[in-house]
């Protein structure tokens, strides 16, 4: 991760827009065991939902509206940073240009899809390879379901219990961020981890 990104982590008040349940499981547990390079302190929490660390929200203007309000240049930090959670590259996300207040964006990829992680904490990496190249479609949710029978792989309790040791977590972001092809410049859930 360059420099820029990683000030903008730790200097910055940060929320985390997750794309989907996993995602959520994922920050959720990365930071009740305080994993990141985020300092707790700086993490904003979900407007509606008391001790979540991050939203659903994942439109700009939404995102916008909801958490523009507040001042993020307090104790020391020097704004605020949005740190999207998200498997590919979205369509254009851009704050309202009167609203921007010098928020920077960082997206962080779990491409083809963060069920990824289970595949390689179940050390399936190079059965998924193989059934990915039989099947061209075939999706990491639908080979775990498939392949490593975990029909409720899309639900949050299921994720919860799955991920219920952190340092399982941390091991699958690791070996996540390994085999993944990253362009230049992309950014990891690894890149989260201290």
């Amino acid at each position: 991760m360059d420099s820029q990104a990683l000030d903008a982590l730790i200097n910055r008040y940060v929320l985390f827009s997750c794309e989907g349940t996993a995602e959520g499981v994922v920050v959720q547990a990365l930071y009740d065991n305080d994993l990141m390079v985020v300092p707790q302190s700086r993490v904003v929490m979900d407007s509606v939902i008391t001790n979540r660390p991050y939203t659903r929200k994942r439109k700009a203007g939404e995102i916008a509206n909801e958490y523009f309000s507040m001042d993020y240049e307090t104790d020391g930090a020097q704004g605020l940073t949005v740190a999207r959670i998200v498997d590919s590259h979205a369509a254009k996300f851009e704050f309202p240009r009167r609203q921007q207040n010098g928020t920077k964006v960082l997206s962080f990829l779990t491409r083809p899809e963060i069920e990824m992680l289970l595949i390689h904490a179940e050390s399936a990496y190079s059965d998924w390879l193989k059934a990915s190249r039989r099947n061209r479609q075939l999706k990491p949710s639908d080979f775990c379901k498939q392949q490593l029978g975990f029909a409720d792989v899309k639900k949050g309790e299921f994720l919860r219990e799955y991920w219920g040791n952190p340092g399982d977590l941390v091991d699958a972001i690791r070996a996540y961020a390994e085999n993944c092809q990253r362009k230049p410049g992309e950014l990891a859930l690894a890149d989260l981890l201290r």
